[in-house]
């Protein structure tokens, strides 16, 4: 049987393990399959489960491998927090494959073969959010499929983290984070930092106060500019 094994952290909290196994004589299929699936009953504050028929399972048998096919997870987070997905082993495939978690909210495919799949997310759960995948099916690479450097740079996202006083930047793995500068509305400058060379950051303005700033964000493409009210 040739086998994905997965891992969702969130740092310094949990690790849950997860597995898909494929059957190459499809014994079984992509609905809840007696002996095959083994069902998550725990209840932990922060989770990660296949969905089988509706029922969350922290292993899954399925039928023979198929690189268009998506499976889907389902995240559970108590509280507003980091996590992350990444893979752990493949097993008994004669040639590599490529992994992929997809974010349907996003739309975007973040390759996990040699790099985690990173994420700042609220409290809730979410069932038809996330999958797994083993193909991008945005043509070529994500970044082709989007027409123009300015549609990369929409979906840059630019977040204002309230519980921990963080300014959270992620690009979705498109393109690296150069330079970031923090403004105020009056011009001023209040932040400034070069040579990141990384997809997302975090930067604690636990200084700045209450007001209203401008993140510009200079990327490898260009720039992205977003106003933030930070309390």
């Amino acid at each position: 049987m040739e086998r994905v094994r997965i891992d969702f952290t969130v740092p310094g909290k949990f690790v849950r393990h997860l597995l898909i196994g494929f059957t190459s004589n499809n014994a079984a299929g992509d609905g809840y399959d007696y002996g095959y699936e083994a069902l998550n009953r725990d209840s932990y504050p922060y989770d990660l489960s296949w969905v089988v028929s509706g029922l969350n399972c922290t292993i899954q048998g399925v039928g023979a491998f198929d690189d268009t096919k998506k499976y889907p997870l389902w995240l559970f987070m108590s509280k507003e927090d980091d996590f992350e997905i990444s893979l752990d082993t493949t097993e008994n495939f004669e040639n590599p494959i490529d992994v992929f978690i997809y974010d349907a909210k996003e739309n975007t495919y973040t390759k996990i073969n040699e790099s985690n799949f990173k994420s700042h997310i609220s409290k809730g759960e979410y069932s038809d959010r996330f999958f797994l995948a083993f193909k991008n099916e945005s043509t070529t690479s994500a970044a082709k499929t989007l027409s123009t450097e300015n549609e990369i740079l929409k979906r840059t996202k630019i977040q204002y983290l309230r519980n921990s006083k963080e300014v959270f930047i992620d690009t979705n793995g498109l393109t690296s984070i150069k330079e970031i500068a923090l403004t105020n509305v009056n011009g001023q400058k209040l932040f400034s930092t070069r040579n990141i060379n990384d997809t997302h950051i975090k930067m604690p303005i636990q200084h700045m106060g209450s007001q209203l700033i401008l993140v510009n964000v200079t990327t490898e493409i260009g720039q992205t500019t977003k106003q933030l009210v930070i309390y």
